[in-house]
Protein backbone atom coordinates (compact mmCIF):
# COMPACT_ATOMS: atom_id res chain seq x y z
CA UNK A 1 0.00 0.00 0.00
CA UNK A 2 1.29 3.47 -0.81
CA UNK A 3 2.24 6.10 1.72
CA UNK A 4 -0.79 8.22 0.75
CA UNK A 5 -3.24 5.32 1.11
CA UNK A 6 -1.84 4.34 4.50
CA UNK A 7 -2.15 7.90 5.76
CA UNK A 8 -5.73 8.36 4.53
CA UNK A 9 -7.28 4.92 4.95
CA UNK A 10 -6.05 4.21 8.46
CA UNK A 11 -6.30 7.68 9.95
CA UNK A 12 -8.94 6.58 12.45
CA UNK A 13 -6.47 4.22 14.08
CA UNK A 14 -3.87 6.83 14.99
CA UNK A 15 -3.47 8.23 18.50
CA UNK A 16 -4.35 11.94 18.96
CA UNK A 17 -6.62 11.83 15.93
CA UNK A 18 -8.95 14.49 17.37
CA UNK A 19 -6.21 16.92 18.46
CA UNK A 20 -6.12 19.84 16.03
CA UNK A 21 -2.52 20.86 16.83
CA UNK A 22 -1.13 17.38 16.27
CA UNK A 23 -3.38 16.82 13.29
CA UNK A 24 -1.95 19.90 11.60
CA UNK A 25 1.56 18.79 12.51
CA UNK A 26 0.92 15.44 10.86
CA UNK A 27 -0.38 17.11 7.73
CA UNK A 28 2.77 19.25 7.48
CA UNK A 29 4.99 16.21 7.83
CA UNK A 30 2.88 14.33 5.29
CA UNK A 31 3.27 17.20 2.83
CA UNK A 32 7.03 17.36 3.42
CA UNK A 33 7.45 13.66 2.66
CA UNK A 34 5.15 13.73 -0.37
CA UNK A 35 7.02 16.68 -1.84
CA UNK A 36 10.37 15.13 -0.82
CA UNK A 37 11.16 18.38 0.94
CA UNK A 38 14.08 17.06 2.97
CA UNK A 39 17.82 16.89 2.50
CA UNK A 40 18.44 13.62 0.65
CA UNK A 41 22.20 14.06 0.13
CA UNK A 42 23.49 14.88 3.62
CA UNK A 43 20.68 13.43 5.73
CA UNK A 44 22.20 10.85 8.08
CA UNK A 45 18.78 9.35 8.83
CA UNK A 46 18.56 8.15 5.21
CA UNK A 47 21.87 6.29 5.20
CA UNK A 48 21.32 2.60 4.37
CA UNK A 49 17.57 3.22 4.42
CA UNK A 50 15.31 2.05 1.60
CA UNK A 51 12.62 4.71 1.18
CA UNK A 52 10.20 2.23 -0.35
CA UNK A 53 10.36 0.15 2.85
CA UNK A 54 9.16 3.23 4.74
CA UNK A 55 6.54 4.48 2.32
CA UNK A 56 5.11 1.28 0.82
CA UNK A 57 3.90 -1.24 3.36
CA UNK A 58 0.67 -2.86 4.52
CA UNK A 59 -0.39 -0.97 7.63
CA UNK A 60 -1.93 -3.33 10.18
CA UNK A 61 -2.46 -2.69 13.86
CA UNK A 62 -4.86 -4.27 16.33
CA UNK A 63 -3.89 -3.86 20.00
CA UNK A 64 -4.63 -6.73 22.38
CA UNK A 65 -4.00 -5.58 25.93
CA UNK A 66 -4.90 -8.91 27.51
CA UNK A 67 -1.66 -10.56 26.36
CA UNK A 68 0.63 -8.04 28.02
CA UNK A 69 1.96 -8.92 31.47
CA UNK A 70 3.76 -7.48 34.47
CA UNK A 71 5.46 -10.10 36.62
CA UNK A 72 7.04 -9.26 39.97
CA UNK A 73 9.87 -11.75 40.35
CA UNK A 74 10.68 -10.37 43.80
CA UNK A 75 10.60 -6.95 45.50
CA UNK A 76 13.25 -5.53 43.15
CA UNK A 77 12.94 -7.52 39.89
CA UNK A 78 10.26 -6.99 37.27
CA UNK A 79 9.55 -8.72 33.97
CA UNK A 80 7.25 -6.75 31.69
CA UNK A 81 5.89 -8.15 28.44
CA UNK A 82 4.96 -5.52 25.85
CA UNK A 83 2.80 -7.02 23.10
CA UNK A 84 2.23 -5.06 19.90
CA UNK A 85 3.20 -1.85 21.64
CA UNK A 86 0.73 -2.36 24.51
CA UNK A 87 1.66 -2.95 28.15
CA UNK A 88 -0.43 -3.73 31.20
CA UNK A 89 -1.37 -0.78 33.41
CA UNK A 90 0.29 -1.31 36.76
CA UNK A 91 1.45 0.57 39.86
CA UNK A 92 3.16 -0.26 43.15
CA UNK A 93 5.60 1.45 45.53
CA UNK A 94 8.41 1.31 42.94
CA UNK A 95 6.99 1.85 39.46
CA UNK A 96 3.99 3.14 37.56
CA UNK A 97 3.11 1.85 34.09
CA UNK A 98 0.32 2.97 31.81
CA UNK A 99 -0.40 3.12 28.11
CA UNK A 100 -0.39 6.30 26.08
CA UNK A 101 -3.84 7.84 25.61
CA UNK A 102 -5.28 10.82 23.76
CA UNK A 103 -5.00 12.82 27.01
CA UNK A 104 -1.20 12.71 26.76
CA UNK A 105 -0.99 14.99 23.74
CA UNK A 106 1.02 17.64 25.64
CA UNK A 107 3.79 15.16 26.46
CA UNK A 108 3.89 14.09 22.85
CA UNK A 109 3.84 17.67 21.59
CA UNK A 110 6.56 18.85 24.00
CA UNK A 111 9.01 16.01 23.46
CA UNK A 112 12.45 16.84 22.11
CA UNK A 113 12.22 18.01 18.51
CA UNK A 114 15.91 18.41 17.74
CA UNK A 115 15.77 15.48 15.31
CA UNK A 116 13.87 17.56 12.76
CA UNK A 117 15.68 16.01 9.80
CA UNK A 118 15.06 12.43 10.88
CA UNK A 119 12.61 10.85 8.48
CA UNK A 120 12.12 7.86 10.79
CA UNK A 121 10.81 10.19 13.52
CA UNK A 122 8.56 11.81 10.92
CA UNK A 123 6.98 8.46 10.10
CA UNK A 124 6.66 7.69 13.80
CA UNK A 125 4.68 10.90 14.34
CA UNK A 126 2.43 10.35 11.35
CA UNK A 127 1.47 6.72 12.04
CA UNK A 128 1.67 6.70 15.84
CA UNK A 129 -0.49 3.88 17.18
CA UNK A 130 0.94 2.94 20.58
CA UNK A 131 3.15 4.00 23.47
CA UNK A 132 3.57 3.81 27.22
CA UNK A 133 4.65 5.80 30.27
CA UNK A 134 7.04 4.30 32.82
CA UNK A 135 7.66 6.21 36.03
CA UNK A 136 10.39 4.74 38.23
CA UNK A 137 10.00 6.33 41.63
CA UNK A 138 12.66 8.05 43.74
CA UNK A 139 15.16 6.15 45.89
CA UNK A 140 14.45 2.78 44.28
CA UNK A 141 16.94 0.11 43.26
CA UNK A 142 15.42 -2.11 40.58
CA UNK A 143 16.06 -4.55 37.77
CA UNK A 144 13.47 -4.26 34.97
CA UNK A 145 13.31 -6.67 32.05
CA UNK A 146 11.23 -5.51 29.06
CA UNK A 147 10.26 -8.13 26.48
CA UNK A 148 8.92 -6.75 23.20
CA UNK A 149 6.79 -9.12 21.14
CA UNK A 150 5.13 -8.28 17.84
CA UNK A 151 2.55 -10.40 16.05
CA UNK A 152 2.90 -11.44 12.43
CA UNK A 153 2.44 -8.64 9.86
CA UNK A 154 1.93 -5.93 12.50
CA UNK A 155 3.24 -2.41 11.96
CA UNK A 156 4.14 -0.80 15.29
CA UNK A 157 4.70 2.96 15.53
CA UNK A 158 5.40 3.52 19.18
CA UNK A 159 6.39 6.51 21.31
CA UNK A 160 7.45 5.75 24.89
CA UNK A 161 8.24 7.93 27.90
CA UNK A 162 10.45 6.63 30.72
CA UNK A 163 11.07 8.83 33.76
CA UNK A 164 13.72 7.85 36.30
CA UNK A 165 13.13 9.91 39.43
CA UNK A 166 15.78 11.27 41.81
CA UNK A 167 18.31 8.84 43.27
CA UNK A 168 16.83 5.83 41.51
CA UNK A 169 19.25 3.06 40.54
CA UNK A 170 17.95 0.87 37.75
CA UNK A 171 19.19 -1.79 35.39
CA UNK A 172 16.84 -1.81 32.42
CA UNK A 173 16.91 -4.60 29.83
CA UNK A 174 15.20 -4.34 26.45
CA UNK A 175 14.70 -7.64 24.61
CA UNK A 176 13.34 -7.42 21.08
CA UNK A 177 11.82 -10.83 20.37
CA UNK A 178 10.12 -10.02 17.10
CA UNK A 179 8.17 -12.50 14.99
CA UNK A 180 8.03 -12.69 11.22
CA UNK A 181 7.11 -9.84 8.89
CA UNK A 182 6.81 -7.02 11.40
CA UNK A 183 7.83 -3.38 11.22
CA UNK A 184 8.72 -1.67 14.49
CA UNK A 185 9.38 2.08 14.63
CA UNK A 186 10.00 2.83 18.31
CA UNK A 187 10.99 6.14 19.86
CA UNK A 188 12.13 6.41 23.50
CA UNK A 189 11.98 9.65 25.49
CA UNK A 190 14.08 9.04 28.62
CA UNK A 191 14.35 11.50 31.52
CA UNK A 192 16.98 10.92 34.22
CA UNK A 193 16.65 13.12 37.27
CA UNK A 194 19.37 14.20 39.70
CA UNK A 195 21.63 11.49 41.15
CA UNK A 196 19.87 8.69 39.26
CA UNK A 197 22.10 5.90 37.91
CA UNK A 198 20.78 3.96 34.92
CA UNK A 199 22.20 0.97 33.05
CA UNK A 200 20.27 0.27 29.86
CA UNK A 201 21.06 -2.97 27.99
CA UNK A 202 19.40 -3.51 24.61
CA UNK A 203 19.35 -6.95 22.95
CA UNK A 204 18.31 -7.35 19.31
CA UNK A 205 18.13 -10.83 17.82
CA UNK A 206 15.43 -11.67 15.28
CA UNK A 207 14.78 -13.06 11.79
CA UNK A 208 15.51 -11.25 8.54
CA UNK A 209 11.83 -10.63 7.77
CA UNK A 210 11.65 -8.02 10.56
CA UNK A 211 12.65 -4.38 10.61
CA UNK A 212 13.45 -2.38 13.75
CA UNK A 213 13.94 1.39 13.78
CA UNK A 214 14.94 2.25 17.35
CA UNK A 215 15.51 5.84 18.45
CA UNK A 216 16.20 7.16 21.93
CA UNK A 217 16.47 10.68 23.35
CA UNK A 218 17.88 10.77 26.88
CA UNK A 219 18.09 13.87 29.10
CA UNK A 220 20.51 13.70 32.04
CA UNK A 221 20.22 16.09 34.96
CA UNK A 222 22.77 17.00 37.65
CA UNK A 223 24.99 14.13 38.89
CA UNK A 224 23.02 11.55 36.91
CA UNK A 225 24.51 8.68 34.93
CA UNK A 226 23.24 6.85 31.84
CA UNK A 227 25.06 3.81 30.45
CA UNK A 228 23.51 2.29 27.32
CA UNK A 229 24.77 -0.96 25.74
CA UNK A 230 23.22 -2.10 22.45
CA UNK A 231 23.91 -5.58 21.05
CA UNK A 232 22.63 -6.35 17.56
CA UNK A 233 22.75 -10.01 16.49
CA UNK A 234 19.70 -9.69 14.23
CA UNK A 235 19.35 -11.09 10.73
CA UNK A 236 16.72 -8.41 10.03
CA UNK A 237 17.34 -4.74 9.38
CA UNK A 238 18.12 -2.59 12.43
CA UNK A 239 18.56 1.15 12.74
CA UNK A 240 19.93 2.34 16.10
CA UNK A 241 19.93 6.14 16.55
CA UNK A 242 20.62 7.23 20.13
CA UNK A 243 20.91 10.78 21.49
CA UNK A 244 21.86 12.01 24.96
CA UNK A 245 21.70 15.52 26.43
CA UNK A 246 23.92 16.31 29.41
CA UNK A 247 21.93 19.20 30.87
CA UNK A 248 23.07 18.97 34.49
CA UNK A 249 26.54 19.53 35.90
CA UNK A 250 28.58 16.37 36.63
CA UNK A 251 26.25 14.19 34.56
CA UNK A 252 27.66 11.53 32.27
CA UNK A 253 26.50 9.32 29.41
CA UNK A 254 27.97 6.30 27.66
CA UNK A 255 26.52 5.00 24.38
CA UNK A 256 28.09 1.68 23.47
CA UNK A 257 27.12 -0.72 20.70
CA UNK A 258 28.13 -3.92 18.94
CA UNK A 259 26.70 -5.36 15.74
CA UNK A 260 27.36 -8.71 14.06
CA UNK A 261 26.33 -8.95 10.41
CA UNK A 262 26.36 -11.67 7.78
CA UNK A 263 24.84 -12.50 4.39
CA UNK A 264 23.32 -9.32 2.90
CA UNK A 265 22.25 -7.81 6.19
CA UNK A 266 22.38 -4.04 6.72
CA UNK A 267 22.37 -1.86 9.81
CA UNK A 268 22.53 1.87 10.41
CA UNK A 269 23.92 3.39 13.61
CA UNK A 270 24.25 6.85 15.09
CA UNK A 271 25.12 8.23 18.52
CA UNK A 272 24.93 11.87 19.44
CA UNK A 273 25.80 13.50 22.79
CA UNK A 274 25.22 17.17 23.54
CA UNK A 275 27.13 18.75 26.43
CA UNK A 276 25.12 21.65 27.88
CA UNK A 277 26.71 21.86 31.35
CA UNK A 278 30.14 21.89 32.97
CA UNK A 279 32.11 18.90 34.26
CA UNK A 280 30.31 16.29 32.18
CA UNK A 281 31.76 13.14 30.63
CA UNK A 282 30.62 11.22 27.57
CA UNK A 283 31.78 8.11 25.72
CA UNK A 284 30.60 6.79 22.36
CA UNK A 285 31.97 3.44 21.18
CA UNK A 286 30.60 1.14 18.48
CA UNK A 287 32.14 -2.08 17.16
CA UNK A 288 31.10 -4.21 14.23
CA UNK A 289 31.94 -7.57 12.67
CA UNK A 290 30.82 -7.91 9.06
CA UNK A 291 30.86 -10.90 6.73
CA UNK A 292 29.65 -11.80 3.22
CA UNK A 293 27.89 -8.83 1.55
CA UNK A 294 26.75 -7.06 4.71
CA UNK A 295 27.16 -3.33 5.22
CA UNK A 296 26.86 -0.83 8.05
CA UNK A 297 27.42 2.78 8.94
CA UNK A 298 28.17 4.57 12.19
CA UNK A 299 27.84 8.31 12.77
CA UNK A 300 29.12 9.63 16.10
CA UNK A 301 28.63 13.25 17.09
CA UNK A 302 29.79 15.21 20.14
CA UNK A 303 28.54 18.76 20.60
CA UNK A 304 30.05 20.92 23.35
CA UNK A 305 28.26 24.21 24.02
CA UNK A 306 30.05 27.34 25.24
CA UNK A 307 28.58 26.69 28.71
CA UNK A 308 30.12 23.22 28.95
CA UNK A 309 33.63 23.93 30.23
CA UNK A 310 35.69 21.05 31.68
CA UNK A 311 34.02 18.62 29.29
CA UNK A 312 35.43 15.18 28.55
CA UNK A 313 34.16 13.49 25.41
CA UNK A 314 35.43 10.37 23.67
CA UNK A 315 34.46 8.61 20.44
CA UNK A 316 35.70 5.33 18.98
CA UNK A 317 34.61 2.97 16.22
CA UNK A 318 36.17 -0.36 15.30
CA UNK A 319 35.24 -2.78 12.55
CA UNK A 320 36.44 -6.16 11.33
CA UNK A 321 35.69 -6.93 7.67
CA UNK A 322 35.79 -10.66 6.97
CA UNK A 323 35.37 -10.40 3.18
CA UNK A 324 36.18 -7.96 0.41
CA UNK A 325 32.46 -7.57 -0.32
CA UNK A 326 31.29 -6.13 3.01
CA UNK A 327 31.59 -2.46 3.96
CA UNK A 328 31.56 -0.28 7.07
CA UNK A 329 31.37 3.51 6.85
CA UNK A 330 32.34 5.49 9.96
CA UNK A 331 32.12 9.24 10.42
CA UNK A 332 33.11 10.80 13.78
CA UNK A 333 32.31 14.47 14.33
CA UNK A 334 33.22 16.97 17.03
CA UNK A 335 31.68 20.42 17.41
CA UNK A 336 33.33 22.28 20.30
CA UNK A 337 32.46 25.80 21.43
CA UNK A 338 34.29 25.71 24.80
CA UNK A 339 38.03 25.97 25.36
CA UNK A 340 38.61 23.89 28.52
CA UNK A 341 37.84 20.42 27.19
CA UNK A 342 39.31 16.97 26.62
CA UNK A 343 37.82 15.45 23.49
CA UNK A 344 39.05 12.78 21.10
CA UNK A 345 37.84 10.44 18.39
CA UNK A 346 39.25 7.42 16.58
CA UNK A 347 38.28 4.86 13.98
CA UNK A 348 39.89 1.60 12.85
CA UNK A 349 38.32 -0.59 10.18
CA UNK A 350 40.00 -3.48 8.37
CA UNK A 351 40.42 -7.23 7.96
CA UNK A 352 41.51 -9.69 10.61
CA UNK A 353 45.06 -9.07 11.83
CA UNK A 354 47.17 -11.42 9.70
CA UNK A 355 50.09 -11.36 12.14
CA UNK A 356 47.83 -12.48 15.00
CA UNK A 357 46.35 -15.17 12.75
CA UNK A 358 49.83 -16.38 11.79
CA UNK A 359 50.95 -16.44 15.43
CA UNK A 360 48.02 -18.61 16.50
CA UNK A 361 48.40 -20.98 13.56
CA UNK A 362 52.10 -21.36 14.29
CA UNK A 363 51.05 -22.67 17.71
CA UNK A 364 49.11 -25.53 16.08
CA UNK A 365 45.66 -23.86 16.11
CA UNK A 366 43.58 -24.36 12.97
CA UNK A 367 42.70 -21.36 10.84
CA UNK A 368 39.00 -21.57 11.70
CA UNK A 369 39.64 -21.77 15.44
CA UNK A 370 42.19 -18.97 15.23
CA UNK A 371 39.65 -16.76 13.46
CA UNK A 372 37.12 -17.48 16.19
CA UNK A 373 39.61 -16.60 18.90
CA UNK A 374 40.56 -13.29 17.28
CA UNK A 375 36.96 -12.26 16.68
CA UNK A 376 35.96 -13.28 20.20
CA UNK A 377 38.75 -11.21 21.73
CA UNK A 378 37.45 -8.23 19.76
CA UNK A 379 34.32 -8.15 21.92
CA UNK A 380 35.22 -10.14 25.05
CA UNK A 381 37.23 -7.27 26.52
CA UNK A 382 34.06 -5.17 26.63
CA UNK A 383 32.17 -7.78 28.65
CA UNK A 384 34.37 -7.43 31.72
CA UNK A 385 32.36 -4.58 33.24
CA UNK A 386 28.95 -6.14 32.59
CA UNK A 387 26.94 -8.15 35.08
CA UNK A 388 27.69 -11.86 34.87
CA UNK A 389 24.32 -12.91 33.40
CA UNK A 390 24.45 -10.15 30.76
CA UNK A 391 28.02 -11.05 29.76
CA UNK A 392 27.06 -14.71 29.52
CA UNK A 393 24.10 -13.89 27.27
CA UNK A 394 26.32 -11.88 24.91
CA UNK A 395 28.99 -14.60 24.88
CA UNK A 396 26.39 -17.23 23.94
CA UNK A 397 25.05 -15.09 21.11
CA UNK A 398 28.59 -14.44 19.90
CA UNK A 399 29.33 -18.17 19.97
CA UNK A 400 26.24 -18.89 17.86
CA UNK A 401 27.28 -16.16 15.41
CA UNK A 402 30.80 -17.56 15.09
CA UNK A 403 29.61 -21.14 14.65
CA UNK A 404 27.51 -20.06 11.67
CA UNK A 405 30.23 -17.78 10.38
CA UNK A 406 33.38 -19.85 10.56
CA UNK A 407 33.15 -23.58 10.02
Amino acid sequence: MTFENNFINHSKEYIFLDNDILSNQRKKIFKKIIQKNYDKKNNESLKNITISDLSKFNYFYKPIQEKSQVSLIDDFNYEIKVVNGICKNYEDDNIEIRNLTSLDFKSFLNQDNSNVDDIIIDFNKIFLNSGFFFNIKSNTKLHIRLIHDTSDNFTIFQNNFINFKKKSEVQLEDHFNLTNNSINNINYNISIEEYAVIKHNIFQNFANSNKLYLTSNTVCEKNSSYNQNTYNFSDGFVRNFHHAYLNGEFSNASLYGCFFLKNKNVCSNKTNIIHNAENCVSDQTYKGILNDYSKANYYSNTFVSENAQKTEGYQLSKGILLTDNCSFFSKPELKIFADDVKCSHGSTIGPVDESALYYLRSRGISKNEAMKMIISSFIEEDLQNLDKDIAEKISNNLSDYLNCLVK
